[in-house]
């Protein structure tokens, strides 16, 4: 009988679910209209501090949070599966429930990058939030902006341009105020 106890009292620790460290958001269908929670899971954090821990300058964090964005926009769909069926700009999404715009897509990123500075895993960065462009009258994009502390450049993390799933673009400032397009 107290085997059956013992075994009994353990069965939550054989089939326990997984244990979140944060809670996060995406915003969807164009100008952050609706928002989603997702939870990030130990296993996930774990992953993510990984990209991280193995950065030894501003280039490689740079290489990390392209990689720490795009893996936290894939752990957001497995919980919310409409976002992946996002595709890049705004015109190929037609009707697409998790369709996102640039509003949202930055919106989400930087809420990303505020995850990774809350977690010590920036050491050469730091969060510039969001900025806008406007280089021709109907062209205005919003992006999430870093700035390097090594050697002061400014970099623009754009996730944007392509189809759910890709990587998001890491470009320089100046170069994507001139209306950047891949």
């Amino acid at each position: 009988m107290r085997r059956l106890c013992v075994l009994l009292l353990s069965l939550p620790i054989w089939f326990a679910s997984p244990t979140w460290s944060a809670t996060l958001k995406v915003c969807y269908h164009y100008g952050c209209q609706r928002q989603a929670a997702f939870q990030v899971s130990e296993r996930d954090e774990i992953s993510l501090a990984a990209l991280f821990s193995s950065t030894h300058s501003d280039v490689e964090e740079r290489i990390a949070v392209v990689q720490a964005v795009q893996q936290l926009y894939q752990v957001a769909a497995t919980q919310f599966a409409p976002i992946a069926e996002d595709r890049g700009g705004n015109f190929r999404d037609g009707t697409a429930e998790g369709k996102m715009d640039c509003v949202d897509h930055s919106t989400n990123v930087q809420g990303f990058l505020d995850y990774f500075m809350a977690q010590g895993w920036l050491r050469f960065h730091q969060l510039m939030g969001r900025t806008w462009r406007a280089p021709w009258v109907l062209d205005l994009h919003y992006a999430a902006q870093l700035h390097d502390i090594v050697d002061g450049s400014d970099w623009i993390v754009d996730s944007w341009f392509k189809d759910f799933g890709a990587p998001p673009l890491m470009v320089p400032l100046a170069i994507w105020m001139e209306g950047y397009s891949p």
